[in-house]
């Protein structure tokens, strides 16, 4: 035991890959060892191999083993005292890598790796919403959180949080902003005052446009506002959507008393609750044969779609004999099943 102990800690100051290499190496060696000593018994250098890799495991199958003295004794002092320590140092090196990537991870130490994401700044209660609405839409959708929490706040397979200032150059690379599918900025939690949690937001939507400067695409920010007054300075940093937050439910509740109803239909647009079954808004593919508006119209309703917008625009049937540019965003009411199909 105490042998075993200074081989783990003299193992412990050297780098992983050179006790991996040692070990690969004594294998190696060790096995055309025992072919000399013994080669009656090891035909060949890989039937070695698997006796050694056999007893450092303490597997010991007993379909082979050394007969001759020489061969017992090196197999005695070598391979079954000093393989079998330096296997379980391998393993060690093995478990406390597996744990020390865990730790990492959990931490928002790692790099994120991906792209087609989408990237989401501050963890409130209204992004961890839009979480759970974004794995509901599609179930190969990765989420990248940037925040400054001690640990990630979901373990998902699909999730990775990177821990940091959103503000910060090299953590915005470290998520790969420049290859996700949109970036969302959240008003911080906590901040009463809607000017200061705006100008927060401000600054991080500032903070992206520096770093977009430098990308070759373009980087899709939407970003909660929470007064009205402030979307000219989000426009002036290239904002690309605005959602004001305070603003959307006093308007929502001014609809709903106009036209009773409203709300139940805007809530079923916003949420994925209802699973395939729920209508929901989605964004389709042009396809060659659509040459005007009308033409995409009519194919998607007998598809079981309804065209409703080309980006913002809402007025389709106003431009049902209109061509259709080619960097046209149609959006469809349909349920999931159908929007599959298309």
């Amino acid at each position: 035991m105490i042998f075993f102990r200074r081989l783990i800690l003299t193992a412990s100051r050297y780098r992983y890959r050179t006790v991996l290499l040692f070990t690969f190496f004594f294998i190696i060696v060790n096995a055309e060892i025992m072919r000399l000593l013994e080669p009656n018994t090891f035909d060949n250098s890989l039937h070695a191999v698997w006796w050694i890799l056999t007893t450092m495991t303490t597997v010991g199958y007993g379909d082979v083993y050394p007969v001759t003295q020489a061969g017992r004794t090196w197999a005695m002092f070598i391979v079954y005292t000093l393989g079998i320590g330096l296997f379980g140092v391998v393993i060690g090196i093995i478990i406390d890598g597996v744990s020390q990537y865990k730790r990492r991870k959990e931490e928002g130490r790692m790099t994120y790796n991906g792209g087609n994401h989408f990237v989401i700044m501050g963890w409130t209660t209204k992004s961890k919403n839009t979480v759970n609405e974004l794995f509901l839409g599609d179930d190969t959708t990765e989420i990248v959180l940037i925040d400054e929490l001690e640990r990630t706040p979901i373990e998902h397979e699909r999730f990775h949080y990177i821990q940091g200032s959103p503000t910060d150059v090299d953590i915005l690379k470290k998520a790969k902003i420049e290859k996700s599918r949109a970036v969302l900025l959240f008003a911080a939690d906590g901040i009463n005052n809607p000017d200061l949690a705006d100008g927060k937001t401000l600054l991080v939507a500032s903070s992206i446009e520096r770093y977009d400067e430098g990308t070759e695409g373009n980087i899709y920010t939407i970003a909660e506002i929470l007064n009205e007054r402030h979307v000219d300075n989000f426009k002036h940093v290239k904002i690309d959507e605005f959602i004001l937050s305070n603003g959307s439910v006093s308007n929502l509740m001014a609809k709903s008393a106009q036209t009773k109803g409203a709300s139940h239909l805007f809530t079923q647009l916003l949420s994925r609750q209802d699973g395939d079954n729920g209508s929901d808004l989605w964004e389709v593919s042009l396809k060659p044969e659509w040459r005007t508006y009308g033409d995409a119209y009519e194919h998607l309703k007998e598809k079981g779609a309804q065209l409703i917008a080309d980006r913002s625009d809402l007025n389709i049937l106003k431009k049902w004999n209109e061509p259709i540019p080619r960097d046209a965003r149609l959006l469809v009411i349909c349920d999931k099943r159908t929007y599959q199909s298309l």
